[in-house]
C-alpha cells in the first residue's frame, strides 16, 4: 500500500507537460493532448507504443526514455502520433454519424406524425431572435436591463443555430473534418 502512494506521489502533473514538451516536434497532437481533456488517451497510446507491454512504472521510464531524446522512442512516438489521430478522427466520424441519423429520426417523426410542433417552434424562436436583436439595436436599454437582454439574445441565438441545422444541416462538421484530414496527411 506505502508503495502505491508513493508511485501516486511521484505522479506529477508536470510530468505529462515535460513529456509533451520532449516529444512537441515529432509528436504535435498527441502533445496537445497531454494537457486536455484526452490526456489518458494520450498518454496510453503513447506509453504503449514506446514502452511496449513493460508495466514497471511506464510514466517514469516513459518520460526518462523521451527525455533521453532515444531515436527508438521518438519513431515510436511519432507512429503513435499517427494512430491517435486516426482514433480522434473515428470518433469524431462516429460522433457525426450519430447526429445525423438524430436529425434523420427527428425529421422522419415530424413527417409521420404530420408533426408541425417543430415548425411552429422554429418560427418562434427565429421571431424571438429577431425581435430581441431588433429591440436591442432600436432603443438604448436601461444599464441594467442590458445584461438580461444580451444572455436572451445569446440563447436565442443558439436556438436558431439549431432551428436552422434541423431544417438545412450543418457544414460545420464538413469543414471540422477537412481541417483535420489535412492535419493528418
Amino acid at each position: 500500500m506505502r508503495m502505491e502512494n508513493d508511485e501516486k506521489k511521484d505522479e506529477k502533473p508536470g510530468r505529462l507537460a515535460r513529456i509533451g514538451a520532449a516529444i512537441a516536434d515529432v509528436a504535435p497532437t498527441l502533445a496537445g493532448a497531454l494537457g486536455g481533456p484526452l490526456a489518458g488517451a494520450a498518454a496510453e497510446t503513447l506509453s504503449r507504443a514506446v514502452l511496449g507491454d513493460a508495466a514497471e512504472s511506464p510514466p517514469r521510464a516513459l518520460e526518462e526514455r523521451l527525455l533521453a531524446r532515444d531515436p527508438a522512442a521518438l519513431l515510436a512516438a511519432r507512429a503513435a502520433e499517427t494512430e491517435f489521430r486516426k482514433a480522434v478522427l473515428e470518433a469524431q466520424r462516429e460522433a457525426e454519424r450519430i447526429a445525423a441519423e438524430d436529425r434523420a429520426s427527428a425529421r422522419e417523426r415530424q413527417v409521420a406524425l404530420k408533426d408541425r410542433t417543430p415548425a411552429i417552434l422554429g418560427f418562434g424562436v427565429i421571431t424571438g431572435f429577431f425581435g430581441v436583436l431588433g429591440i436591442m439595436l432600436a432603443q438604448e436599454l436601461p444599464a441594467q436591463a442590458e445584461p438580461a437582454f444580451s444572455i436572451m439574445l445569446g440563447a436565442l441565438a443558439t436556438m436558431t443555430a439549431a432551428v436552422v441545422n434541423y431544417y438545412f444541416g450543418s457544414s460545420a462538421g464538413s469543414r471540422e473534418k477537412t481541417a483535420l484530414l489535412k492535419g493528418v496527411r
